[in-house]
């Protein structure tokens, strides 16, 4: 099978939506890649601009690889699982010309997918009520979201975004209390990384094992930084949970002091590169606990009787 070459080109999505789990298997593939993703009509030179298109426009776009096009946003739509794939991207942009639908999944879809679609989200730096917001909308129907909708979602990239505290159930009793923060990788603000911090049951209870989980660009990849968290007074460095290519997983056991700090104020990461390699300064990336403290008590609970 040819390879095509790795470009660094945008993917712009223009559908009604499809099945969800391949949508995330489709963002998946955007975030491994670090792609940049909008919502467009792209229209090869000897298209006529209309929907659905014509025959005689379909021979056209399939006669050769690559075709000259122009992008038109206006009657732009990205609907149901289309937007799940498309936060999949590590950079979003919804142009005003163009929507984004939502609507709820049909049968044991509901059930079977709501809660891993909170919990894929939040990992993709978005906040999970938009599938809380979908789940409200009958299949039949599509509501469209507002700008400041999207912009509550986190569903753009733009400057500093910090998910809210997720409680995950998922199907085995595994219990996580998650959320995540998305920033611009440099000054120009065309790159953006996500940062992913949970808690869960340590197998040494009655301890909270402490994890995080953060995208790498290209450059620290081959030489990841040294991660270390700042929670109330004490630092602690991040041992490698599972040291994969352009991300890093780290945890440790919060003590019994470090869990009370973490529920009653903010806590951070500071990333630190080997600056023989790498000329970067230290990054500090800040969480909030806003509405962690009433989760705590849940996370205690389902750990002791795990024991």
């Amino acid at each position: 099978m040819a390879v095509l070459a790795k470009r660094d080109l945008p993917i712009f999505f223009n559908s009604d939506g499809g099945l969800v789990r391949e949508a995330v298997q489709i963002g998946l593939i955007l975030r491994e890649s670090r792609m940049t993703a909008g919502v467009a009509r792209t229209f090869p030179e000897g298209c006529h601009l209309g929907t659905p298109l014509g025959d005689a426009c379909r021979r056209l776009m399939q006669s050769k690889r690559e075709h000259k096009a122009r992008l038109y946003f206006g009657g732009a739509r990205c609907g149901s699982a289309c937007v799940y794939a498309m936060v999949g991207a590590s950079t979003r942009h919804v142009d005003p010309g163009a929507t984004l639908r939502i609507h709820s999944g049909v049968g044991r879809e509901i059930d079977e997918a709501a809660n891993f679609l909170r919990r894929y989200v939040i990992g993709m730096g978005v906040d999970p009520a938009l599938v809380d917001a979908a789940a409200k909308i009958p299949s039949r129907t599509f509501r469209g979201l507002s700008r400041g909708e999207m912009e509550r979602f986190g569903i753009e990239t733009r400057g500093v975004y910090e998910t809210p505290w997720f409680a995950y159930h998922g199907r085995a009793g595994e219990f996580l209390l998650l959320k995540s923060v998305t920033s611009p990788t440099g000054d120009s603000g065309d790159e953006y990384r996500t940062r992913t911090v949970g808690l869960a049951c340590s197998p040494f209870h009655p301890s909270i094992r402490f994890m995080y989980h953060q995208e790498l660009t290209a450059k620290e990849s081959r030489t990841p930084p040294m991660i270390r968290a700042k929670i109330g007074d004490s630092q602690v460095d991040l041992t490698t949970l599972n040291p994969q290519k352009d991300l890093v997983e780290k945890s440790f056991d919060l003590e019994p002091r470090q869990l009370l700090a973490i529920e009653t104020g903010s806590f951070e990461i500071t990333e630190m590169f080997d600056q023989s390699i790498i000329k970067k300064p230290s990054r500090v990336v800040r969480f909030s606990t806003l509405g962690l403290s009433e989760n705590i008590l849940a996370l205690e609970s389902k750990c002791a009787s795990k024991k």
